[in-house]
């Protein structure tokens, strides 16, 4: 009887080992994949993306296949990141099973103007694959630095001891809307300091007031950097409601008194961005800042007449041509000390001529003080 049970225990040790030997053949181990790249586009490509066409190919990418020395379907990611990252706030674009893919320009539109691209100017994102099978660790491709020159533009956010309604948290933030490349928003400032931020509740996404200055914007009398060891804005005017304006096309930020324009003075003239002209918007917004004091930052051109003139009033339509409007006698005659760079431009109607230089400038009329002056 031992026997039986010994050689039934011995054929079945026999059979465990068998059986143990045929599966360790069949097992299959996923190793590392060895390098691979991204084939098109080349770093240096480039593409101008138009709002009229979001549907149109924006980026159509191809790369090699990674070899994980086993056949398995391999998940792939396309990621796009700001230039010269590590990657470690990458968005991804697509994912595919396919060794090629093209992202719509709408999609790749918004995500580079999330990676921080200036709209309407040839901005480098760096993009790069990302290839995962199963739990095994992902590898990467190379690298590729893509130039895009984006349209339009995020709305954007900001916090602050400056804006009482917001405070330095994410309970209730500012929200700046944007249309045609303008952020705009009705705010209540206090001279305190605040921060802009380009997405809701990330820190990470601050632009301060260095950020802006180092873009060549011109930033109004209200603001100036709070030195504050982050570089934030401080608003120095006078607190109140005012009118907050980000021009990313002038490259401008400028904010002022009130919830409307009633209290503005305005600048018409060849030396202006709309020239003699009341249409649209062509029309400059000299902004009411301080009590008496009016402050324009505008793009001065003295090419040709270079004149203009203030007017103060506008009722939206030609017809402010009537409205009551000053030029370079009446405010000299009147005691103001004037701007070398503006003269009386002697064309009839005695307007004033800029022959300052080609530039963005702060043009301010202090009543109280009676100085005109270019900035």
């Amino acid at each position: 009887m031992k026997k039986i049970v010994k050689s039934i225990f011995v054929i079945a040790i026999s059979a465990f080992l068998l059986t143990s030997c045929e599966d360790e053949q069949d097992l299959k181990f996923i190793t590392p994949a060895q390098s691979f790249s991204i084939i098109t586009p080349l770093t240096g490509d480039s593409v101008i993306l138009n709002e009229n066409t979001p549907s149109n190919p924006g980026i159509s990418m191809t790369w090699s296949q990674p070899d994980f020395s086993t056949p398995t379907e391999i998940q792939y990611s396309v990621e796009l990141a700001p230039v010269g990252s590590d990657f470690s706030n990458a968005q991804v674009l697509a994912t595919t099973t396919s060794e090629f893919i093209t992202v719509q320009s709408g999609q790749l539109n918004f995500a580079a103007l999330v990676a921080g691209a200036t709209p309407f100017v040839q901005s480098p994102v760096d993009i790069r694959i990302k290839a995962t099978v199963g739990s095994t660790d992902p590898v990467y491709s190379n690298t590729i630095t893509y130039s895009i020159t984006p349209y339009g533009c995020l709305g954007q956010f900001a916090v602050g001891a400056g804006i009482p309604s917001a405070g330095w948290n994410w309970d209730n933030p500012l929200n700046l809307i944007c249309d045609d490349n303008v952020l705009t928003a009705t705010v209540t400032f206090a001279n305190d300091t605040f921060r802009f931020f380009t997405e809701e509740t990330n820190w990470g996404s601050g632009r301060n007031f260095p950020y802006y200055t180092g873009l060549g914007f011109k930033i109004g009398s209200n603001f100036e950097n709070a030195n504050d060891g982050d570089s934030n804005f401080r608003f120095v005017g006078t607190p109140g409601v005012h009118r907050l304006k980000i021009d990313e096309n002038s490259k401008t930020i400028t904010a002022f008194q009130g919830a409307t324009s009633a209290n503005s003075y305005w600048l018409v003239g060849q030396a202006t961005p709309g020239g003699w002209s009341w249409n649209g918007n062509n029309e400059s917004e000299l902004g009411l800042i301080a009590p008496g004091v009016y402050e324009a930052i505008i793009r001065f051109k003295p090419d040709g007449d270079a004149n203009f003139r203030v007017w103060l009033a506008n009722d939206g339509t030609n017809a402010s041509w009537g409205s009551p409007n000053r030029n370079f006698p009446s405010f000299a005659n009147d005691g103001y000390t004037i701007d070398s760079e503006l003269v009386n431009a002697n064309d009839g109607d005695s307007n004033f001529k800029y022959i300052g230089p080609d530039a963005v400038r702060k043009f301010t009329v202090n009543t109280i003080t009676k100085v005109i002056s270019v900035d």
